[in-house]
């Protein structure tokens, strides 16, 4: 397995620090290499909340995370980092791609931290390439559309060859054609890269795309039919 969830809870808090409302409750959950899964659920049901803890961007009240066999329990903030940047690739709903620079430059990002390898052009190369943004890698975001900014962010996600993509809604902002342009891209660079997905959404035609389909409500992650 890419990466295992092993009774996961988490509760939001108030301003006092006292736990108002559980979000996961001893939830368990694994994604196999190369494998696509789409989590679905009610706005509120902790579908953002469950991503980020995969993604080691926020910690559960209890439970483990296991990545590739190894659990990632007491490591450091900076070894955390650190396996963010070379292990996952993140892609949002909003693209979020610096406006001042290019969009080479925004692929490029993730390799300044962490990265020793010399050729992290050549890859952005490659990528922008197989995704179809070659042509327009010395533009800046606004001179972009939206499903090309997304694209550009695929590519980031992509740079440092992650195992894992975690996706949050990547297509709420994309109209209809752009959507199913995005998810058929992930589909291909899952097939291309054999990267595994998670990707978290409200449409279950998209959803339905994936090889596998869970639903998240009140705290319990179920698998749906497809």
């Amino acid at each position: 397995m890419i990466l295992t969830l092993e009774d996961i809870s988490k509760s939001y808090v108030n301003g006092s620090g006292t736990r108002v409302r559980k979000v996961l409750s001893n939830l368990n959950f694994s994604v196999a290499k190369g494998e696509m899964v789409a989590i679905t659920g009610p706005s509120g049901s902790g579908k953002t909340t469950l991503l980020n803890i995969m993604g080691t961007l926020d910690a559960p009240d209890s439970g483990n995370i296991i990545f590739q066999g190894v659990s990632l329990a007491g490591k450091s903030n900076l070894e955390m980092a650190a396996f963010r940047n070379k292990s996952i690739g993140f892609v949002f709903q909003m693209h979020h791609l610096l406006p001042q620079l290019s969009a080479q430059e925004n692929i490029l990002l993730p390799t300044l931290a962490f990265s020793r390898k010399s050729n992290n052009i050549s890859r952005a190369e490659m990528l922008m390439k197989a995704l179809g943004i070659y042509d327009i890698r010395t533009q800046k975001p606004a001179e972009l559309s939206g499903g090309e900014c997304q694209r550009v962010a695929v590519a980031r996600a992509l740079i440092n060859n992650p195992s894992l993509i975690l996706a949050d809604e990547p297509t709420g902002s994309l109209d209809n054609n752009n959507s199913r342009e995005l998810v058929k891209l992930l589909k291909d660079v899952n097939t291309q890269f054999g990267t595994s997905m998670v990707m978290v959404t409200h449409n279950t035609t998209l959803a339905r795309e994936m090889d596998k389909v869970y639903t998240l409500n009140d705290g319990v992650l179920t698998m749906a039919e497809i």
